[in-house]
């Protein structure tokens, strides 16, 4: 396959990334969401200031298609960007949605130069690079104000839609409270818990190392007018000694940690809460049984692309020595419960409607510090 670095240029002698086809974007008119298009021109704006396209045939054909997908743009596009860029682990499967694309078209009576089949494949293949060219590319990854734009986006869309398509993590917090609650390496879930977070509740602090979710966790809860929240910027197993909590939630997150690190985290758990503080543990093994099928190329291949590089490999018997490291923290355990899963998805496969045999082992534990 063509390398994205000869799809999209960083060279100061290049063509530039919009057009004044695509600077239309026409296909914004009429939505009801204007902080969301407005940050769909200032991003591709901003982006244009970085990357545009190689001064070649390929380069110009490129161009050319790239600013009709602009033209055509729909608000939404943006989340699906973020998604590619910053969380396809947590949102593996994101496609353009050529409906709406299409019926921008007939609104704006664009005539076009291929079939609606080469012209989607075309429309994917550079978005994709796109996406890939940002993550790949650690200037721009690390880049604030993308992070801050996409970020945003997030924000301003479940904010208005309230499509919030992530398990409900209020589910474990108990209701006695007895001082505040940090939520640990908290990712997209983040919005949610803002959302339902009553404001009579303690403080609630949540927690991540992307600039990207923190960034967008604290515009939703600005405009969310919630004042009981703090996000911090933070790289576990390291964490903010200072603070002393009722009840720590991770969620989905140690199993992103090699044993050695959990055990750390562990400990520094142990120093952070109060005493009879709780530690809520939710996660599974499912990175790892995804990981083990994809060594068959049968299974593998069909996985989408770049989501089997977000997975993380972690022992064998992940369950038993998690609960095993908890109690040898000094926890005492009230509650551990794990039960096995098998299910069949396309949630995880590159082909919609392609079905994945998926099975795993889902676990909760719930401890406290006596």
């Amino acid at each position: 396959m063509t390398s994205n670095h000869s799809i999209f240029s960083k060279s100061e002698d290049r063509l530039s990334l919009i057009t004044d086809a695509g600077k239309t974007y026409s296909g914004l008119n009429n939505s009801k969401s204007p902080e969301l298009c407005q940050r769909v021109t200032d991003f591709f704006g901003y982006l244009n200031k970085h990357i545009g396209f190689p001064k070649t045939d390929l380069g110009r054909d490129n161009q050319t298609i790239f600013n009709l997908l602009l033209q055509s743009a729909y608000p939404e596009i943006m989340i699906d960007l973020a998604d590619l860029v910053y969380v396809q682990h947590e949102r593996p499967a994101v496609y353009l949605n050529f409906d709406h694309i299409h019926m921008n078209f007939k609104k704006d009576r664009v005539s076009l130069p291929e079939s609606v089949d080469q012209i989607n494949d075309k429309f994917s293949f550079l978005f994709w690079e796109l996406a890939r060219i940002i993550r790949e590319t650690l200037v721009l990854f690390n880049d604030s104000q993308i992070a801050s734009l996409l970020g945003e986006s997030y924000s301003i869309y479940l904010f208005q839609t309230k499509n919030f398509p992530w398990d409900n993590p209020m589910e474990m917090i108990p209701e006695d409270l007895k001082g505040c609650v940090m939520d640990v390496a908290t990712g997209l879930s983040g919005f949610r818990l803002i959302h339902d977070w009553p404001k009579h509740y303690p403080k609630l602090i949540l927690t991540d190392n992307l600039t990207f979710i923190v960034k967008g966790l604290t515009h939703f809860a600005k405009i969310s007018e919630r004042t009981n929240i703090e996000i911090l910027n933070i790289d576990f197993p390291e964490g903010p000694l200072e603070k002393h909590c009722g009840c720590i939630l991770a969620s989905k997150f140690l199993h992103h940690l090699q044993r050695s690190e959990r055990k750390k985290f562990l400990q520094w758990v142990m120093k952070a809460l109060q005493l009879g503080g709780m530690l809520l543990i939710l996660d599974t093994d499912l990175e790892c049984q995804i990981l083990k099928r994809a060594e068959k190329p049968e299974y593998g291949s069909k996985l989408i692309n770049g989501y089997k590089e977000t997975l993380v490999e972690i022992e064998d018997k992940f369950c038993e020595t998690l609960i095993q490291d908890v109690r040898e923290a000094g926890f005492n355990v009230l509650h551990f419960d794990f039960h096995e899963y098998e299910d069949e998805t396309d949630a995880y496969s590159q082909y919609p409607g392609d079905n994945l045999s998926i099975k795993f082992i889902g676990l909760e534990i719930i401890a406290n510090k006596l």
